[in-house]
């Protein structure tokens, strides 16, 4: 009798997991949008920058960040990786941040700038380079990695 129960609350425990794992499918996380939030130190010719990527998370489910891997370019030269590897949780239905921070080697971002670029600037005094970073993030629902591409453009004001 007791193996009969047991048996019977087993596959209604599968038959719940079941219903919900493909009446309900997993979607993936989408990239939503990226804050550069400023400068945090500038040393000889690298300065420290922080930013923040927001993602969405459409599943009922909670799932895991593993991993973030970006390369930020500025006029097409390659400045900066920005790597992040901190395992976090992410909640269901919901925006959740992931921070980043990354070094940018000024020197780059001179050969990356035009001269007419670079006069403009002085011209302006106002210090503004374009920054894209292209990359992808790695997500984890139940048994499933995603990996979300990241594509993004801003301009990043040195004042």
């Amino acid at each position: 009798m007791i193996k009969k129960i047991f048996i019977f609350l087993l596959l209604v425990i599968i038959s719940i997991v079941a219903w919900l794992y493909f009446f309900n499918p997993i979607k993936e996380p989408v990239f939503v949008n990226m804050k550069i939030l400023g400068i945090e130190k500038l040393e000889n010719n690298m300065v420290k920058i922080s930013a923040v990527a927001i993602f969405n998370n459409p599943n009922r489910i909670s799932a895991t960040l593993l991993n973030t891997e970006l390369k930020a370019y500025s006029n097409d030269v390659f400045i900066a990786n920005v790597s992040q590897t901190t395992i976090s949780s992410i909640p269901a239905n919901s925006n959740f941040e992931v921070p980043l921070t990354f070094n940018i080697d000024v020197l780059k971002v001179g050969l990356s700038q035009s001269v007419s670029g670079i006069l403009e600037n002085i011209l302006n005094k106002e210090k503004v380079i374009s920054i894209k970073f292209e990359g992808y993030c790695r997500i984890k629902t139940f048994n499933t990695t995603h990996k979300i591409p990241i594509v993004f453009e801003d301009k990043l004001k040195f004042e």
